[in-house]
């Protein structure tokens, strides 16, 4: 609508200021120069500054899944660029999902909290949007609304996932295969002494009751090893 408009003013303007016989038409012609340079200005302003335009952030929230398969904790990866101090985030919200999504690079914003109950992104976008219809059914034709403006993904975790870069993840795979055997023998002999210092205290502990000390001491060791693996990793 204001490309019409800046047209039919230029028109008018030119018509006039050449037919014009009295000052009624003469004033009209000044009139309709003004609606050319003020609609040329509209355009402009609506192109460069977004006049007629307001932010809109609109928020999504998923649930998250581990993006790799661990036994012991639940992973979010990342991927470092450049000099390491931009990111791009690996994750998944489905357990089928084969390969995970990435957040993007563009004017986005990544941020990793901890504590939370369960894990979730929280994805919020801001697009430029018209204030009014008026505003639309003038500027419309610059098709820009709903233009990105910028998007920050907030992954809230619990204290029991970690987050690791693909190449500490692939690192932290090779070590806990190449220490398989070594893990399985200390840890056999790790639930063997504790087991025998649980008998002497209690020696009147029943079997089902050792089956379950077992599992704990089990799982004690377990948590215990790969936490020595997930601080090599790192390194």
């Amino acid at each position: 609508m204001i490309l019409l408009l800046i047209v039919l003013s230029v028109l008018g303007f030119a018509v006039l200021n050449v037919f014009a016989k009295n000052k009624r038409q003469t004033g009209l012609s000044l009139v309709l120069g003004l609606v050319f340079v003020a609609s040329v200005a509209a355009l402009m302003a609506n192109l460069t500054y977004h006049f007629g335009m307001e932010k809109e952030t609109t928020a999504k929230t998923t649930a998250l899944v581990s993006s790799a398969d661990n036994e012991n904790f639940d992973l979010l990866l990342y991927q470092p660029l450049g000099d390491g101090t931009e990111k791009i985030y690996l994750y998944k919200t489905d357990a089928d999902q084969e390969e995970p999504k990435q957040t993007g690079t563009d004017k986005v914003t990544n941020v990793v909290e901890t504590g939370a109950d369960s894990a979730q992104l929280e994805t919020k976008t801001t697009r430029w949007v018209y204030k009014s219809d008026l505003s639309r059914f003038l500027f419309g034709i610059a098709d820009n609304d709903g233009q990105y403006v910028s998007r920050t993904n907030t992954f809230s975790l619990p204290d029991s996932w970690e987050v690791l870069s693909v190449d500490q993840a692939k690192k932290l795979a090779s070590l806990a295969k190449e220490q398989a055997d070594t893990m399985k023998t200390q840890g056999q002999a790790y639930v063997q002494e504790k087991m025998q210092a649980a008998l002497m205290a209690d020696p009147t502990m029943d079997e089902a009751a050792q089956k379950a000390k077992i599992a704990e001491l089990t799982e004690a060791y377990q948590k215990e090893a790969m936490a020595k693996l997930l601080e090599e990793a790192k390194k």
